[in-house]
């Protein structure tokens, strides 16, 4: 019986340090090259609505907020101008086509500002 024991102690052993012995013997990874960005390619993200129209859209919710109540008349004035803000932003980059980073300034001026609008208020 001891015997056993001691047999079965030794394989369990004998197992644990194995295992990480196997796992060791992987080959090294292959890195390949990466090729170089393009900076003349357009911007891979798929086109959304013109900031423009999404200006429209936000300076009707702030409107609609006016009308409801939900927002004092300060505030939908201070709103309000910050759309008109971006409109024109959005008229100034645009005439020479947006660039990228215009692109990306527009879209989060105006996700803070529906954010400011939608945000809940009690």
């Amino acid at each position: 019986m001891r015997r056993i024991m001691i047999v079965t102690g030794s394989l369990i052993a004998l197992a644990g340090t194995a295992a990480p012995a196997q796992a060791q013997i992987v080959q090294r990874p292959a890195y390949e090259p990466v090729a170089r960005a393009n900076p003349f390619l357009p911007d891979s993200r798929l086109p959304g609505p013109s900031p423009r129209a999404e200006v429209r859209e936000t300076r009707e919710r702030i409107a609609a907020a006016r009308e409801a109540g939900t927002i004092s008349r300060r505030e939908a004035r201070a709103l309000d101008r910050e759309a008109r803000l971006i409109g024109r932003l959005s008229l100034r980059y645009g005439r020479d086509g947006l660039s990228g980073p215009e692109r990306v300034e527009l879209e989060t001026r105006t996700a803070a500002l529906r954010a400011r609008v939608n945000r809940p208020r009690g």
